[in-house]
């Protein structure tokens, strides 16, 4: 696909960006975490455009989430010019989607809606079908030879741990090579940065686990900047050893805090939480461009965010969790 002219994107840049000046900032977050219930907690939301959320008169989290999720979907694709552009960052939804469908299938069950995604490039009720009859022909190349894999491995090994590994490693696949066709460098390193990172959470969590490197080579995902062989020669290394290998590819800083975190306390939220802040700061790049694609994976990303966000907050309300307790919780916000 030709990558388009700038003056393409003049409505959609405008128009979306139009609503980048309703999202939370951290004061803005510590205030909504500092609220005695939901009830209050809806009425700091509606100053950012939330509007009336009964799912929350009931605590019913989730749906809201869902509602809002949905909401930003439309609004990028209604506007964007074309849709299959962006259509790169909703295929882990579809591939999210394909899990659950081959899954129900190897069980014997027709799969639940209340856990398939609505916001793929495919239609849910359409993947489903695809599926279950297997008519592949609307699928990636790359999409429906995973759906025959899995379908010929499990038959073999019932294992469904396969399923997983199988399906996530073409999601990223897919992911690379629509980025590559669009051409767009900021995507394209988005893409990559992302794998980098998953690589990165994935090798920590194995090497805690005493997880053999041959297991690694299983899991890597393909396309990012830091080779397989960058993981496994580090295998034996301390975590400050890899931190400083890992400085050209911006993540000595995230090895050495989170593996520092992990050494001496066990604990991995410090790492998830320096993994997406890292993320956080490429994304944040897209403010300083004018026109073309970035400033609305920019603004995605960052309405991305800020609804994990609200998850965690309004979790925490729900739950009585003290304010402190959820602040430390929250990832950075894009403003």
């Amino acid at each position: 696909m030709a990558k388009r002219n700038l003056e393409e994107y003049t409505f959609a840049d405008a128009y979306i960006g139009s609503f980048s000046r309703n999202l939370m900032n951290k004061v803005d977050l510590v205030r909504l975490a500092s609220c005695k219930d939901l009830t209050a907690a809806e009425n700091v939301l509606q100053e950012f455009g939330y509007g009336e959320a009964k799912e929350l008169y009931g605590g019913d989290i989730e749906w809201f989430i869902r509602r809002e999720q949905n909401k930003l979907f439309d609004l990028v694709y209604d506007t964007i010019p074309e849709r299959k552009e962006l259509a790169l960052c909703l295929f882990p939804f579809d591939y999210h989607n394909i899990k659950v469908c081959l899954k129900s299938e190897f069980l014997g069950m027709v799969p639940n809606e209340d856990n398939l995604m609505s916001t793929g490039d495919i239609d849910w009720k359409s993947m489903v079908a695809m599926v279950r009859d297997r008519n592949l022909v609307f699928m990636s190349p790359i999409m429906r030879e995973a759906v025959l894999e899995v379908a010929d491995v499990f038959s073999r090994g019932h294992d469904p741990q396969e399923i997983d590994i199988i399906l996530d490693k073409a999601c990223y696949k897919d992911m690379v090579r629509a980025a590559e066709e669009n051409g767009d460098e900021f995507l394209i390193d988005m893409v990559k940065l992302n794998i980098d990172i998953l690589n990165l959470k994935t090798f920590i969590r194995l090497k805690e686990m005493n997880k053999p490197w041959s297991f690694f080579q299983k899991v890597y995902l393909e396309g990012g900047n830091i080779s397989e062989q960058f993981f496994i020669s580090s295998y034996e290394e301390p975590y400050a050893q890899i931190a400083d290998k890992l400085a050209p590819y911006g993540l000595r800083e995230v090895m050495a805090e989170g593996g520092r975190a992990i050494k001496e306390s066990g604990d991995f939220a410090v790492l998830e939480r320096l993994c997406e802040n890292k993320m956080m700061d490429y994304c944040r790049q897209a403010k300083y461009y004018t026109f073309g694609i970035e400033p609305i994976v920019g603004y995605w990303y960052a309405k991305e965010a800020e609804i994990d966000n609200l998850r965690i907050i309004l979790g925490g309300i729900l739950m009585g969790s003290e304010p402190d307790e959820i602040i430390e919780r929250l990832r950075e916000p894009y403003v």
